[in-house]
């Protein structure tokens, strides 16, 4: 018997021996063929059963350092002669399997920033069925990211941002039922975002940010079965076509980022929806129309940022509804027509800025921002907006920054006011 396979197959191979003494012998040469392959078959079972040892894991662990260009400081604990439980960055926890002994499995490998150079694709994850937690953010991991980590079907969290992982995100991640938590920002990732992700219905927390990631957002229907997720971050990517109106399912967002990549259309009036949303990120796309007046609905806002998009029309009242916003930009729009009193409302506006600027926006500079007083940062340059500064901005004693430069015929009677 090989020495790999565990003893409890002794027993079923003393049987098949009895039982070769029986059958003909024109019989025998089949037999034997199920002879050699019973034990491999039988593990494979076990396997699939979740009875995979402990010692075909840290095999699988070890094969993986093996394979590494060089050997990080945090793995010099990874050796034959000692327990993979006992291994820097790995984890493991007792589990019973029906009536069977309770036994020890790897749940766990962190080692962010541990210097990992080499490919994550040499760790067979069929041997680590177990695996609830992947950290391996900030190394210096190449490659594809390995199509076989589904085989880790219990995994809840994986983290590979700040890596050199190339070519496409694999379809086959969508089959982790139980994931919540997938970032692999900052990596050299390309191809389409695949439509599987719509499958991981526990996820709460998707972030593929700075890579090289293009195509369409997935509109499918399937993407509003992503009602647990809060974190949406799609930003710095070369995403393109209109934003999907399913997005407006996910009532239960808080913060969604779409920034700097070529989006398109509209924005859905089925973002009105999202009502637990606190940050809403869309500058740097190419996105047209007007603000829906539905958005006036997303009180929990605090940061809320459209500029550098080709918007158009008046700037809406209800953004004064916003009253939580800390952060508001319109900037390197098409707005027109005069500033809205009503903004003077947002009197959270703080630290951040509210930037208007190279929009055709005309009229004067409302009093109420006067009652801005949390505000540092107002930006309303390259405009045509006329008139002196408002008295009442004597009442805004912790401003860092006003650029009112470029209005058409003011520029002087406003910095004089100053």
């Amino acid at each position: 018997m090989s020495p790999h396979l565990p003893n409890f197959y002794t027993h079923s191979e003393h049987q098949m021996r009895m039982l070769s003494n029986k059958v003909q012998p024109s019989s025998r040469p089949l037999l034997c063929l199920h002879l050699l392959i019973l034990p491999y078959l039988c593990l494979l079972f076990s396997q699939a059963h979740g009875d995979t040892p402990l010692r075909f894991q840290k095999m699988a662990l070890l094969h993986w350092k093996s394979t590494l260009d060089s050997l990080p400081p945090m793995m010099s604990s990874w050796q034959d002669n000692t327990g993979p439980c006992n291994w820097t960055g790995i984890t493991c926890m007792s589990m019973r399997h029906g009536r069977r002994p309770t036994s020890r499995v790897v749940t766990n490998i962190s080692l962010p920033d541990a210097g990992i150079r080499g490919q994550l694709g040499e760790l067979n994850f069929s041997a680590l069925p177990f695996l609830t937690h992947i950290d391996l953010h900030n190394n210096s991991l190449c490659g594809p990211i390995p199509a076989n980590v589904s085989a880790s079907f219990s995994l809840q969290y994986l983290n590979l941002h700040h890596n050199h992982f190339s070519g496409n995100i694999p379809y086959e991640i969508g089959g982790l039922q139980s994931l919540r938590f997938l970032e692999v920002s900052f990596n050299n990732l390309t191809g389409p975002i695949p439509a599987s992700l719509c499958n991981l219905t526990s996820l709460t927390w998707l972030v593929i940010h700075q890579t090289m990631v293009s195509g369409s957002i997935p509109n499918d229907i399937e993407l509003g079965k992503l009602v647990n997720l809060q974190e949406l971050y799609l930003s710095t990517n070369e995403l393109s076509g209109p934003i999907p109106t399913e997005l407006g399912r996910l009532i239960n967002l808080k913060e969604l980022d779409l920034s700097t990549n070529t989006l398109s259309g509209e924005i859905p009036v089925s973002l009105s929806n999202l009502t637990e949303i606190t940050l809403f990120l869309l500058y740097k796309n190419q996105i047209t129309g007007s603000i829906p007046p539905g958005l006036g609905k997303l009180i929990n806002l605090q940061q809320f940022d459209l500029c550098m998009n080709h918007l158009t029309g008046t700037i809406p009242t209800f953004l004064s509804n916003l009253t939580k916003l800390s952060e508001l930009g319109l900037c390197k729009n098409g707005f027109t027509g005069p500033i809205p009193i009503e903004l003077g409302r947002l009197s959270n506006l703080q630290i951040l800025f509210m930037s208007l600027e190279e929009n055709q926006l005309v009229g004067t500079i409302p009093k109420t921002f006067g009652n801005l007083q949390n505000i540092e940062n107002l930006l309303l340059y390259t405009n045509q907006l006329s008139g002196s500064l408002p008295h009442e901005f004597e009442n805004i004693t912790g401003i860092v920054q006003l650029d009112l430069s470029n209005n058409s015929h003011c520029r002087l009677e406003l910095f004089m006011a100053l």
